[in-house]
């Protein structure tokens, strides 16, 4: 499907598609990028799914408590 890159009226420019607006007030080079992404997806491609971070655990241990390491609330 086409998508198409405009520049905007309050600087930037704006991504739209046959399913509505996908970005808006970007820089050239992200509304590039973002219609390269656009493309990608039509023709099958699966983005990479951003790793979690293995810093914090969202479960609190009972030592983490009892410490004051983490506060509740």
């Amino acid at each position: 499907m086409p998508y198409q890159m405009r520049k905007a009226k309050g600087g930037g420019y704006k991504v739209s598609g046959p399913s509505g607006v996908h970005a808006k007030h970007s820089t050239k080079a992200n509304a590039e990028a973002q219609m390269r992404l656009l493309r990608g997806v039509e023709h099958g491609m699966v983005p990479n799914k951003m790793k979690k971070s293995t810093k914090g655990s969202p479960a609190f241990t009972k030592s983490e408590l009892a410490q004051g390491y983490r506060k509740i609330g």
